[in-house]
């Protein structure tokens, strides 16, 4: 088995204190929220605060998810709120998080085009050491490698927009990607990359993309 589970919290502590981030809310998808809950996303620290809304994935609950991050922005508070109340407790699956505590271990992980962030990930605890194959073949740390005209780290932390990357769109393409946000369907390159056309037709040319 190899294990490639990753922590959330670590990099948003490292994400939201950079002072040329634009971001000022955000949302956690419901994914892993059912397991895990809400508890988990208040441990981002009291200086970098800012609205998080746990949100499901029909139109509606991604507009009320929008609705509950303005308000708490006009409001001036930063909470963790709960849109996703039909499928996610704010403690979450308690049996779930015993069983993965039991086989899982937190370690460091490389994140790509981001480096390694401490306490990032998860690893097999030593009573399932022969189920490891990274133990067993080797570490896989080369798959972290990232081309070096990728900017995909700086579009991860919300410090570039897709398209003020270089390589957006002419090197870099869904078919041919150079990095992890244009690789997934959901990433945000990839959202660009295919929305490209609907851009307002009075954006500056600057901010206009390829």
């Amino acid at each position: 088995m190899l294990v490639s589970h990753v922590l959330v919290p670590p990099p948003w502590k490292r994400s939201f204190p950079r002072p040329r981030t634009e971001s000022r809310g955000s949302w956690r998808r419901g994914t892993s929220a059912p397991s895990w809950g809400i508890k988990n996303t208040s441990l981002l620290p009291p200086d970098t605060a800012s609205p998080i809304v746990v949100t499901g994935f029909e139109p509606l609950d991604v507009l009320q998810g929008i609705a509950m991050c303005v308000a708490q922005l006009e409001t001036g508070r930063a909470e963790v709120e709960n849109q996703y109340a039909r499928s996610v407790r704010r403690e979450g699956n308690t049996t779930a998080q015993q069983l993965m505590a039991d086989v899982f271990r937190v370690v460091p992980r490389k994140w790509r085009g981001v480096g390694e962030i401490p306490q990032s990930g998860l690893g097999l605890r030593e009573a399932y050491a022969d189920f490891d194959a990274e133990r067993r073949f080797g570490p896989a740390a080369a798959a972290t490698n990232v081309d070096s005209e990728c900017l995909s780290g700086l579009v991860l932390q919300g410090v570039l927009k897709p398209h003020q990357c270089p390589a957006f769109a002419t090197r870099c393409t869904p078919e041919r990607p150079l990095g992890a946000p244009m690789v997934s369907s959901e990433g945000a390159c990839a959202a660009y990359y295919r929305y490209r056309r609907l851009q307002p037709a009075d954006a500056p040319v600057s901010e206009r993309h390829p």
